[in-house]
């Protein structure tokens, strides 16, 4: 089955579970899916997925705002915290998905 088919299948499922659109296709989702690339929706996705495009995306956010708003500490510490920050983000985001995916019986990928 090709991906646009198990895609619309998916949207019709978390449509149906009646899942908030901002969580069926969260910002990262969203630029991912303009860019080209073939990502399966989050509820979809695996645990480690999950957690790896969520950090990639909240990383950069957290090393921003870290440098934006706290000027008097050093560099090391920015990147420590940023990067502390950025997996923890990623970390719940990842566990958000999977216990979603599970509170609503959602199919597996696969069986769509």
């Amino acid at each position: 089955m090709s991906y646009s088919i198990k895609l619309e299948a998916a949207l019709r499922e978390l449509e149906e579970a009646k899942i908030n659109k901002i969580n069926v296709m969260p910002p990262p989702y969203r630029l991912l899916r303009k860019l080209g690339v073939e990502i399966v929706p989050f509820h979809y996705n695996s645990f480690s997925s999950n957690f790896a495009i969520a950090s990639v995306w909240y990383i950069p956010i957290s090393f921003a705002l870290v440098f934006w708003y706290l000027d008097d500490i050093s560099i090391t510490n920015v990147f420590a915290f940023g990067l502390f920050s950025g997996l923890m983000l990623g970390l719940c985001t990842a566990a958000y998905y999977s216990n979603s995916a599970k509170k609503h019986k959602l199919s597996a990928w696969e069986q769509l």
